[in-house]
């Protein structure tokens, strides 16, 4: 398994750049989305996301649960969990 260690500092916005040879090998382009996980105080996570893949997740998803829940049914379920 090959493992790419680079450092890389932040802006004063908070971007971050991701180092060239790290993007190479993940084959990153513009506009790659990342979830981003705090582990804790010193461990920052950025993980490539497949937009395509995330998309079908939901789809799928939705099929399941369409038949389930009317859209009434949806909005009395929102409504009971913002008033706590």
């Amino acid at each position: 398994m090959k493992v790419i260690v680079e450092t890389t500092k932040m802006s004063t916005k908070g971007q971050v750049i991701i180092p060239k040879d790290a993007r190479t090998f993940m084959e990153l382009e513009k506009n790659t989305v990342f979830s981003v996980l705090a582990l804790d105080q010193n461990t920052l996570i950025l993980k490539k996301l497949d937009k395509e893949k995330l998309l079908r997740e939901f789809e799928n998803i939705r099929a399941r649960v369409k038949h389930k829940l009317s859209e009434k049914g949806v909005d009395a379920i929102v409504h009971k969990a913002r008033k706590g």
